[in-house]
């Protein structure tokens, strides 16, 4: 797959992911990837220390393709004049802001709050559809377990009648027992 950037590299654009999908992922000490999360098309891509240029944090990610997309590159400086410059915009970009905290709040949560069993049940109240559309190894992958792992709290959660798998794809019987998994 084809690598929009890497989090070394001092980018000095604004990316608008018009359609497709990235992967956002860091590499530790070992080169081993670390999946952070995924991002959608119609969907603002920046990082927000390129936009606050008096600060001086840059903790960003790599971002992968995930498959064939279209994005729009906008240049640093014209976008932060353009935000400076109307009102409304600057309400977009909040939005778009607060909504990455929201993402990143759940990473913590998912990575580190977490057991295995709470990250696949929050994953299948959250986002069944892709949890459908991804292959078991893929998901395992995205939560940080391993796919036989994966697999038991599945069995599990379908002995539970919490859910049960029809074509190879999960039905929610009992979303709220779902959701106390991990609340």
């Amino acid at each position: 797959m084809d690598i929009l950037f890497y989090e070394k590299e001092d980018k000095q654009e604004v990316y608008y992911l018009v359609s497709g999908s990235l992967k956002f992922y860091k590499v530790d000490r070992f080169d081993n990837e670390i999946f952070l999360y995924k991002q959608e098309g119609n969907s603002l891509i920046y990082n927000v220390s390129k936009l606050c240029s008096e600060y001086t944090i840059s903790c960003y990610s790599n971002a992968e393709f995930l498959e064939d997309s279209e994005v729009i590159i906008f240049d640093s400086q014209r976008f932060q004049e353009l935000i400076a410059t109307h009102p409304m915009f600057m309400k977009m970009i909040l939005k778009e802001s607060f909504m990455m905290i929201q993402k990143l709040q759940c990473i913590i949560s998912r990575d580190i709050v977490y057991d295995g069993t709470a990250k696949v049940a929050h994953m299948l109240a959250n986002d069944l559809h892709n949890f459908n559309k991804l292959k078991k190894h893929e998901i395992a992958y995205m939560l940080h377990i391993q796919p036989e792992t994966l697999s038991r709290i599945l069995k599990k959660l379908i002995r539970s009648d919490i859910i049960e798998i029809d074509k190879n794809n999960v039905v929610i019987l009992d979303l709220e027992a779902l959701k106390e998994i991990y609340e």
